[in-house]
C-alpha cells in the first residue's frame, strides 16, 4: 500500500522512500528505548546518506505512510493513533536530520586522514591504542592474547570500519551484527568498548589536526560501539554463557528454563538481527566440546505431554545438514553420543524381543530428497568402531538391500561373465586335445576371445581414458611410477588392478596366436598352429597367465556380500605385510650364507656359486630340497653353515612369523567387522553417485519417512524412523536411560 501510493503521489523514484520503509519496524518496535530508537535514526540517516546525494524531503514519507495507515485501518484509526504518530515522526525526523548531511563529510575527511598516514605512523598509533587501552583497562589483557602481528590486524580492520566504504549500506548493519555474534561466542565482556573506543578516538585526535575527520570518526566509532553492545547484549543468553564456560552442568541448569517446545531453538539458533548463531556449532569450533555433548544428549532426549511428543532430532538436522560433516571432521568423540540419541529402545520385551525405533531418516536422504552424505563422511574418518555402531549398521543394511546390492550386482554381471568366458577359451578348450582339432570349438574360441577384448579390454581402456582425461582436467596427478605422472585415482587397489588388467589384456590382444594366422595358406582358420606364432605362443600364454590371476584377484571384490567373508579378506590382507617383513628377512638371510658359501672352498657342486647357493638354501627352508644333510659331512665347515642357516631360517623367523600372525590377527580380529563394513560402505557411496533419481525416490517412499512410529504398543510416537525388533538381551534397557522417552 505504501509503494502505491508512494507512486500515486509522484513519489516513486524516491529511493530513500524505501530505506526508511525497511528500516520503519525496527523503529516501531523500538520506540520505548531511546538509545536503541537513535541507534536505529543513526543508522537510518547513514543509509539514507549513502544512497541519495542531495537534499530530501522526509515529509513525503509522513504523507504516504499516513495515507496509508488510513487505508488499512479505517474503522481503528482515530485521533489518538494519529497524535501518536505525528509526535512518533517528529522524534524520528528530528534524529535523522540531526546526522542526515554530516556522514558523507565525515567519511571523506576521514579517507583523506587515514590516506595521510604513512604505515610506520599507522603502526605507531596501534601500538599507542593498544598501551591506552590497557591503562584504562588491565583485565583487557587476558582477551588480547593473540600474537602482535594479529592485534595489529584487528586494530587495522577497526580503524578501515569506520571509513564505511561500502556498496550496500544494509551490509554494514549485517556485518557488525556478524561480528558482535562472535565476541558472543568468545565471551567478550561489554563494559572493554567504552575504554577501547576512548583509546581509539584520543590517539587520533593527537596525530589529526582535521577537526571535522575526528567528529566523524568519534561519531562512527561510537555507533559501530553501540551496535556491538547491542548484539552481544541480546546475544548472550545463558545458553551461550554456559557454553562458553564448557560446563555440561551450568547448560542443563540453564537449558531446564526452557519449555519442551523451545528447547531446539535456545540450543540451535540464537538470533540478532539478520544474523544467527548456532550455540552447538559454536562449541564445537571453539573446542566446548562437553556443552556440545550436553547439547545433543538433550536434543535427541524424547519428551511428552499430553498433546505430543517432542524430539529435536528433526530440527538437528534441519537447521544444520553438515552436522555429520562437522562432527567426523572437527569432533569425532561426539559422534557415538550422536548415533546414540538416534535410537529408542523399549524397556519391555516380548517373546525375547525389544521393539528399537532407529530415527535414521536424516542420514539417509537429506533436505532436498538427495542421499545424505552421511555415510560417505564416516567412511572418510576410516574409524572401523564407528561403523559397527547399530545406528551405522541399519543405515548401511538398509540402503544395501534396498538400493546398492542389486546396482552393485548388476554392474559386475559383466565381469563375472568375461571370466568364464575368459576360462572357457583360455583354460578349458584349448586344453583338450581332440577338442581343438573340431572346427566349431576353434571358432567358439576365437569368438569368446574377442568378446573378452570386446567386454573387457575395450570397456577397461574407455573406463581409464576417461579417468586420465578428468586427472588431467583436475590436476590430480601425481609422480609416483618411475618419475611418470599418475592419475591419483590408481591408488585404489582395485583402480590399478583394473589398469594392470587392461595392460595385460592389450599385450594379449597385440600376441594373440590366432591373428597371426589369418590369412595363411597352410592354416584352416581360427588356428592358432601355424609356423608363424612360434615365437609369440610362450609370450602370450604368460600374459594371459598373469591376466586370469588378476582376474580372479578382482573377484574378491564380491566377498562385500557377505560381512564375514568380507572381515576375512580383509584380515588376510592385513597380515601380508607381516609376511612382507618376512620376507625381506629371508632374502638378506639368503644373501649372508649365500654369498659366504660361495666364498668358501668346497667341492658339493649344488652350492658351486652365489645363485645356485641361495636357491639352494631356499629350497631347504620350503623343504623341497631332495638332497641329505650326509652328502655335507665330508665337508664340515659347509655343514656348519647350511645349520646356522636353517636355525636362523627355519626356527627362528618362522616361529617369530607366527607370533607375529597370531598377534596381528588377535589385534585384527577386534576391528574386522568394522573394517568389512567401512568396505560396505564405501561400496555403496560409490555406487550412489550414479544412481537414477527416480529409483531413489521410490526407494525413499518406501522407507515411510513420513509415518509416526509407535513406541509401546498403542503409543504413537514420532516419525522418520525404522522399526526393527531386537533380541531382548542384546542391549540392558534401564527405566533411568528412558527419562524422557516413551
Amino acid at each position: 500500500m505504501f509503494e502505491f501510493n508512494s507512486a500515486v503521489m509522484g513519489f516513486g523514484s524516491s529511493r530513500w522512500l524505501t530505506e526508511i520503509l525497511n528500516s520503519w519496524d525496527a523503529i516501531v518496535v523500538h520506540v520505548a528505548d531511546s538509545n536503541r530508537l537513535q541507534q536505529e535514526c543513526e543508522l537510518l540517516a547513514l543509509r539514507i546518506s549513502m544512497t541519495v546525494r542531495g537534499p530530501i524531503n522526509l515529509g513525503q514519507y509522513k504523507s504516504c505512510m499516513l495515507a496509508s495507515l488510513r487505508s488499512l485501518l479505517p474503522k481503528d484509526w482515530d485521533s489518538t493513533y494519529e497524535v501518536a504518530w505525528n509526535w512518533l515522526w517528529d522524534n524520528v525526523e528530528r534524529l535523522i536530520l540531526r546526522d542526515l548531511e554530516k556522514p558523507p563529510a565525515w567519511e571523506k575527511q576521514l579517507q583523506i586522514l587515514m590516506d595521510s598516514f604513512s604505515p610506520d605512523q599507522m603502526y605507531k598509533i596501534r601500538a599507542t591504542i593498544y598501551d591506552r587501552f590497557f591503562q584504562a583497562a588491565p583485565t583487557g589483557q587476558e582477551y588480547f592474547k593473540q600474537s602482535d602481528t594479529r592485534l595489529h590486524f584487528i586494530q587495522e580492520k577497526v580503524l578501515l570500519t569506520t571509513t564505511w566504504r561500502t556498496k550496500d549500506p544494509w551490509q554494514i548493519a549485517d556485518d557488525i551484527s556478524a561480528l558482535g555474534l562472535r565476541h558472543v561466542g568468545y565471551g567478550i565482556p561489554t563494559h572493554f568498548f567504552g575504554p577501547f573506543v576512548s583509546a581509539c578516538v584520543e590517539v587520533i585526535g593527537e596525530h589529526a589536526d582535521n577537526k571535522v575527520a575526528v567528529e566523524g570518526f568519534r561519531w562512527s566509532l561510537g555507533l559501530i560501539s553501540n551496535l556491538l553492545v547491542r548484539t552481544i547484549t541480546e546475544g548472550s543468553t545463558i545458553v551461550m554463557k554456559a557454553v562458553n564456560s564448557n560446563s555440561a552442568r551450568q547448560l542443563k541448569r540453564a537449558i531446564s528454563c526452557a519449555s519442551r517446545g523451545a528447547r531446539s531453538q535456545w540450543l540451535l539458533n540464537i538470533e540478532v538481527g539478520t544474523h544467527a548463531i548456532s550455540p552447538l556449532f559454536w562449541s564445537i569450533e571453539s573446542g566446548s566440546l562437553e556443552a556440545a555433548r550436553a547439547i545433543i544428549e538433550d536434543l535427541l532426549i524424547i519428551r511428552a505431554d499430553r498433546e505430543r511428543y517432542y524430539y529435536g532430532a528433526r530440527d538437528l538436522f534441519l537447521r544444520h545438514q553438515d552436522i555429520m560433516q562437522r562432527l567426523c571432521r572437527e569432533a569425532p568423540s561426539l559422534l557415538p553420543t550422536l548415533l546414540d540419541g538416534l535410537v529408542w529402545r523399549s524397556t519391555r520385551a516380548s517373546g525375547g524381543q525389544r521393539r528399537a525405533n532407529y530415527y535414521v531418516e536424516h542420514l539417509i536422504v537429506n533436505a532436498k530428497g538427495e542421499h545424505a552424505d552421511a555415510l560417505r563422511e564416516l567412511c572418510m574418518t576410516k574409524d572401523p568402531k564407528i561403523m559397527t555402531h547399530p545406528v551405522v549398521v541399519t543405515v548401511s543394511d538398509t540402503m544395501w538391500t534396498g538400493v546398492v546390492q542389486k546396482q552393485f550386482l548388476f554392474a559386475r554381471i559383466w565381469f563375472i561373465l568375461s571370466l568364464a568366458i575368459f576360462m572357457l577359451v583360455q583354460a578349458f578348450l584349448p586344453k583338450i586335445p581332440w577338442l581343438s582339432q573340431v572346427w566349431i570349438i576353434r571358432v567358439i574360441i576365437f569368438a569368446g576371445r574377442i568378446l573378452v577384448y570386446l567386454n573387457t579390454m575395450c570397456r577397461l581402456f574407455f573406463f581409464h581414458a576417461k579417468g586420465f582425461i578428468k586427472a588431467y582436467r583436475t590436476g590430480a596427478w601425481k609422480r609416483k611410477f618411475c618419475c611418470l605422472p599418475m592419475p591419483l585415482y590408481l591408488k585404489e587397489p582395485v583402480a590399478g588392478c583394473n589398469f594392470l588388467m587392461m595392460l595385460l589384456m592389450l599385450c594379449m590382444c597385440a600376441q594373440e596366436p590366432m591373428f597371426y594366422c589369418i590369412g595363411q595358406p597352410d592354416a584352416e582358420f581360427p588356428t592358432m598352429d601355424c609356423p608363424e606364432v612360434a615365437d609369440t605362443r610362450r609370450r602370450y600364454s604368460m600374459f594371459g597367465m598373469l591376466a586370469m590371476a588378476l582376474h580372479w584377484t578382482l573377484m574378491v571384490d564380491l566377498s562385500v556380500f557377505s560381512t564375514g567373508l568380507s572381515a576375512f579378506v580383509l584380515v588376510c590382507g592385513q597380515v601380508l605385510s607381516e609376511i612382507g617383513r618376512f620376507l625381506v628377512a629371508l632374502i638378506f638371510l639368503l644373501l649372508t650364507f649365500g654369498s659366504a658359501i660361495a666364498v668358501l672352498e668346497h667341492g658339493y657342486f649344488e652350492m658351486r656359486d652365489i645363485p645356485h647357493a641361495a636357491t639352494a638354501l631356499f629350497a631347504i627352508t620350503v623343504v623341497l630340497y631332495e638332497d641329505d644333510y650326509r652328502s655335507l659331512l665330508f665337508e664340515p665347515a659347509l655343514l656348519t653353515a647350511v645349520l646356522l642357516y636353517v636355525l636362523a631360517s627355519s626356527i627362528l623367523l618362522m616361529n617369530l612369523l607366527i607370533a607375529q600372525l597370531n598377534n596381528s590377527y588377535v589385534f585384527i580380529y577386534q576391528d574386522m567387522v568394522g573394517f568389512a563394513r567401512l568396505e560396505r560402505a564405501k561400496n555403496i557411496v560409490e555406487t550412489l553417485k550414479t544412481f537414477p533419481m527416480y529409483k531413489w525416490k521410490l526407494f525413499v517412499e518406501s522407507l515411510k519417512f513420513d509415518q509416526p512410529l509407535e513406541f509401546n504398543e498403542g503409543d504413537v510416537g514420532v516419525g522418520g524412523g525404522i522399526q526393527v525388533e531386537e533380541p531382548g538381551s542384546a542391549y540392558v534397557v534401564l527405566a533411568l536411560e528412558q527419562l524422557g522417552s516413551a
